[in-house]
């Protein structure tokens, strides 16, 4: 019997984990990215405020088992109906079955100057250069107002631009210069996050950091010669340094037929069985794909593991589970829900922090060897399964 012809569109961590999973003897594996590496996204914050030299990226091939195939191109058109895919030098490759794990694509030009104060400080969102960037920026800094912000309510890695608060003023204090730059934090929702449960939990933590929170404040347009930032709700804020997470649209890449993305380019997919609206074929995971939840990296692996279930013959279904961390100073947490529980009041520890820790020393295990992996990951999530912490705590 001839095996299966899989393409996995991007090597982040949903592509990576998938191909890694998917039986060898069953499957043809291809995975196609532009980049020759697989960064750790979660390790541009620590550049970008601890300065830290961990290694964040790698290549894409040495994170695939031997018999994966990787092509390091660009996909500039994919067609559903007819199961291919064109790469940006014209090359046709055919599939049986295709899964979109592209992750989102950051558009700096969506708003008025995002890209300028990119290129000028650089960001904790976009690259390892960037981050460091960064670094080089903060350490500089000596007095006046950094500004954290947000574009659009629709981003990935919610908890992001708090953990860059918190870090920030850890940053600062090591500096001792916390008493002359005041860290500032625009979010375009009504509270510190955008679960007001969430938002209980680290606000007394952000206002113990001296941290202002800026509620309703959503970056419409950012004036580079006067250095400030207006948001669509009126304010404005004067700043010496400033980082803005872009407008996250779905990835730009030429689909057949358009009526499966959604008005901002997201691909429409049933949020259980994760195929792509009208297709049994084609699949989309982690940030490029339309479900109700944060666009998170564990949202990604979890979304390859009930694919590979799938493409196995299992009846696996994607719960809608998050678990994303967030850490102050020497402290964490995590927002927990899934499609039945709302975020879930995780109160900050010592304990959650290592935590973090230790998934990030076991990252690079876990993208390569998810099978490995397997058994404690799902031991885990299954333990703080939000139906089980809602009754009992953490």
């Amino acid at each position: 019997m001839s095996k299966k012809r899989v393409l996995i569109i991007g090597g982040g961590s949903g592509g990576a984990i998938l191909a890694n999973l998917l039986n060898p003897d069953e499957y043809d594996v291809t995975v196609i990215d532009k980049s020759r590496y697989h960064t750790f996204q979660p390790g541009q914050l620590f550049v970008a405020f601890q300065g830290s030299r961990k290694e964040f990226q790698k290549p894409i091939r040495c994170l695939l088992r031997d018999e994966v195939k990787f092509v390091n191109k660009a996909v500039s058109e994919v067609n559903l109906d007819d199961r291919y895919v064109v790469t940006s030098d014209g090359a046709r490759i055919e599939y049986d079955y295709v899964i979109i794990a592209t992750g989102v694509h950051l558009d700096y030009d969506a708003i008025k100057g995002n890209r300028e104060i990119l290129n000028e400080y650089g960001d904790y969102f976009s690259s390892i250069a960037d981050a460091k960037k960064l670094w080089n920026t903060l350490r500089k800094l000596r007095k006046g107002t950094f500004f954290i912000g947000v574009a659009d309510p629709l981003y990935k890695c919610p908890p992001a631009p708090h953990k860059a608060a918190f870090l920030s003023t850890n940053l600062f204090r090591r500096m001792g210069v916390h008493d002359k730059v005041k860290v500032i934090l625009g979010m375009p929702f009504p509270h510190a996050y955008p679960s007001k449960t969430v938002s209980d939990i680290i606000e007394p933590k952000l206002e113990e950091r001296g941290i202002e929170v800026k509620t309703y404040f959503t970056v419409d347009s950012i004036d580079t010669k006067e250095k400030k930032i207006y948001s669509l709700e009126g304010d404005e804020v004067k700043y010496d340094v400033a980082t803005v997470v872009p407008v996250n649209t779905g990835p730009k890449i030429k689909v057949t037929p358009e009526k499966v993305l959604d008005d901002t380019g997201f691909f429409k997919v049933d949020k259980f069985k994760l195929n792509i609206e009208g297709y049994d074929d084609a699949f989309a995971i982690g940030d490029c794909s339309n479900v109700p939840t944060s666009k998170s990296g564990v949202t990604a692996h979890l979304h390859a593991e009930v694919v590979a279930d799938r493409l196995h013959g299992l009846d696996s279904v994607a719960d809608g589970r998050t678990h994303c961390p967030i850490v102050s100073n020497g402290e964490g947490t995590f927002v927990i829900s899934d499609y039945n529980h709302p975020p879930l009041p995780i109160r900050m520890s010592k304990f959650k922090r290592l935590q973090e820790d230790i998934f990030i020393a076991t990252y690079w295990v876990a993208v390569k060897y998810p099978k490995l992996m397997q058994p404690i990951f799902r031991s885990y999530f299954e333990a703080t399964r939000p139906g089980i912490l809602s009754k009992v705590g953490w």
